[in-house]
């Protein structure tokens, strides 16, 4: 059934300040659960739910979908749907901050979403916090340079792009066009040895630290879990004095992205660094 046929029947009529434009492509949405790669085994996290025709697709290959939609006049839609799906009539932003952020158990192990688009940039924040398989998000076609460029992001994300969707994919037609994405965690930095991008993680996941604190607990913390080397707070701050980082920055939160440049230019030297102990 065409979705504004759907909605017609049910009296709803699309929120445009809540970000409710539908996908109504099949083929696109088919791309979407194709990328997901889903087994039985998984648990897929939505946001949004919307009609759910999405919700539908991913409950036919993964074992359970839990699914977030705020806004109950969808409910005899969704009611409909198989039974390994629930749906969750709250906020999935107040659902990642009490199971991401402090790396509570989590009950998913992949994000599947058209993400409202105004919950996009808070959700990205919200994943540098969480351990997944696979993410997989539909986001306005202008935001790839700004997950690209942005320092902090990063610092815990590549991207894959999928494919493009024009904006009449949508109902209703939305401003802009959008991009389906791959958001592929970057390689773990312990494994990979890359003290640089250990210590942007770490300062950005201890945000309401001062940085020269977040740098001084995070090279502690390096030097155990790389080479078992227990150093101590004043052998940490050398090692911070002698990247000469403006101590300006230092005596701040993470909050000037430019702190994120230098950490990972100036901790570069990892073997210089390990040799002055």
């Amino acid at each position: 059934m065409q979705i504004q046929k759907l909605l017609d029947i049910y009296g709803i009529q699309p929120n445009p300040d809540l970000d409710q434009f539908f996908l109504i492509d099949d083929q696109i949405l088919d791309t979407i659960v194709q990328s997901a790669q889903l087994k039985h085994t998984d648990v897929v996290l939505e946001i949004g739910a919307g009609v759910g025709n999405l919700t539908y697709k991913l409950s036919q290959y993964a074992g359970r979908v839990i699914t977030f939609e705020i806004d109950k006049r969808f409910r005899p839609i969704l009611d409909k749907l198989p039974n390994n799906v629930e749906v969750r009539y709250s906020s999935a932003m107040s659902y990642f901050q009490l199971r991401g952020k402090y790396f509570k158990t989590k009950e998913y192990n992949k994000v599947i979403a058209n993400v409202p688009y105004s919950l996009l940039e808070p959700l990205l924040h919200n994943l540098t916090f969480l351990i997944y398989d696979k993410v997989i998000l539909t986001i306005p076609l202008k935001s790839l340079n700004m997950i690209y460029h942005n320092p902090i992001f990063a610092s815990f994300f590549r991207l894959r792009t999928i494919t493009k969707v024009s904006k009449t994919k949508f109902y209703p037609v939305p401003k802009t066009n959008s991009v389906v994405i791959d958001l592929i965690k970057i390689e773990d930095s312990i494994t990979t040895g890359n003290l640089g991008l250990f210590l942007r993680q770490y300062i950005y996941q201890h945000e309401k630290q001062l940085v020269k604190n977040a740098l001084m607990f995070g090279l502690i913390k390096w030097f155990k879990l790389v080479d078992n080397i227990p150093i101590n707070r004043n052998q940490a701050r050398d090692i911070i004095k002698k990247t000469s980082i403006n101590k300006g920055l230092l005596e701040r939160r993470p909050d000037n992205p430019k702190i994120y440049e230098l950490v990972q230019n100036r901790f570069k030297l990892y073997t210089s660094l390990k040799s002055t102990l």
